[in-house]
């Protein structure tokens, strides 16, 4: 697959009609981290008037790469085609309003020719200290759950509930060493945190199978404490350390 040839052609034939204000690109390639197995997200900025006719031809504009496997209309930001290529190629092409472009990420400019994207302000993927504190809060509970689940014999789901707590273990890690990036969550974590911490967190995963569920989330709900112990003193004391405690202790992970 060749996403930049795919957005070579694509933005071509868009930019042909004449229907767009402004075509810009925004995820992984925009921000400069993408690699061979990264998805395309294209985003085309239309006027009211021209907005039907584009929404009309998207996929014409979209397979003059390579026909579409699969593709589903879905609604995102904005009208948005999810297209699969035969050669594997992950392309979004979303639709969005002149006035309500989305100043979310970091963009990279396809065509702007009346300086639509100039006052664009990226907005961090951060998240707030107050929203970290939710994070680890629910992290808590979710411990509880897991307790209970994996008391009544429940291993499915007791799985299920370990694979939500390693998304928010990585996004306290994130918050740590790459704070601006801490939305991303598991995404590309190897690129955002030391490889020691990252290998440690991949060694649990690797052992959370069914059977072993247990001892696999008491090795991540100590390396979240280690997680929480790295935070600045005023977040740790906003979190429910008490809770947190009872819960370690219930799990064996202190």
């Amino acid at each position: 697959m060749n996403r930049h040839k795919a957005i070579e052609v694509v933005s071509k034939e868009i930019l042909k009609d004449g229907l767009v204000e402004a075509l810009f690109l925004k995820g992984s390639i925009a921000r400069g981290d993408d690699d061979d197995w990264s998805d395309v997200d294209m985003y085309a900025a239309v006027t009211k008037e021209n907005r039907e006719k584009f929404l009309d031809k998207r996929i014409c504009y979209m397979e003059k790469y390579l026909p579409l496997v699969f593709w589903v209309e879905s609604n995102f930001v904005g009208p948005q085609i999810v297209g699969v290529y035969e050669d594997f190629l992950h392309f979004d092409l979303y639709t969005v309003d002149v006035g309500a472009i989305p100043q979310t990420d970091s963009i990279k400019i396809i065509y702007d020719k009346n300086g639509v994207l100039d006052n664009y302000q990226q907005a961090s993927l951060g998240i707030s200290d107050q929203a970290l504190v939710s994070k680890i809060n629910g992290f808590t509970f979710t411990l509880l759950e897991f307790h209970i689940a994996h008391s009544r014999g429940d291993l499915i789901w007791a799985t299920h509930l370990f694979a939500h707590q390693m998304a928010d273990v990585s996004v306290v890690a994130r918050y740590i060493h790459s704070k601006d990036t801490a939305q991303l969550g598991l995404k590309a974590l190897h690129k955002a945190i030391p490889s020691g911490l990252h290998d440690e967190i991949q060694q649990i995963r690797e052992t959370a199978t069914a059977s072993n569920i247990l001892p696999a989330m008491t090795q991540l709900a100590g390396l979240m404490a280690k997680l929480i112990s790295q935070l600045p003193q005023e977040i740790q004391t906003k979190t429910n350390q008490n809770f947190f405690k009872i819960m370690l202790d219930k799990l064996g992970a202190r």
